[in-house]
């Protein structure tokens, strides 16, 4: 029978690691509201020329690219359950690229049992560890702190 073994984790490097952790979260709280407003300036361009590009298409081949099998190179017109139109266009015919979406920094969420942040869960725990006087933790507790890495 195979025998448990008891692992100590420097407190210094969990620190230091939380430290780290909840410095790049407010980086990117700080950044957050510039990027977000640039990706809505590059979804509007992008949303532009998709438009640009499907008038012109469809002003010279239309039904070219209507009668074409291949979807990923025609377009196919389909009417939904509310008799609302429907355009599906090909991407090969749209050489463009969407924009991606930034990500909340500080999503809410359950973490232990609580509703909160990321950030507020990590800052917890930090002034906890700061707290005590122990050298080491052990390695249960620094695989419940890694879960909020």
């Amino acid at each position: 029978m195979a025998r448990a073994i008891s692992v100590k984790i420097p407190t210094t490097k969990v620190i230091e690691m939380i430290e780290e952790k909840i410095a790049s979260i407010n980086e990117d709280i700080a950044t957050y509201p510039a990027r977000k407003a640039q990706y809505q300036a590059d979804y509007k361009a992008y949303t532009e020329a998709v438009v640009a590009i499907l008038g012109d298409l469809i002003a010279k081949n239309g039904s070219a690219l209507l009668a074409e099998e291949n979807t990923d190179k025609g377009i196919r017109l389909s009417v939904n359950y509310r008799n609302a139109v429907e355009i599906t266009i090909g991407k090969e015919l749209l050489a463009l690229e969407k924009p991606e979406e930034p990500t909340d920094p500080e999503p809410k969420g359950y973490y232990r049992n609580n509703y909160s942040t990321k950030r507020s869960e990590l800052e917890k725990t930090l002034r906890l560890l700061r707290m005590t006087e122990q050298e080491s933790i052990t390695s249960s507790a620094y695989n419940s702190v890694l879960e909020l890495l």
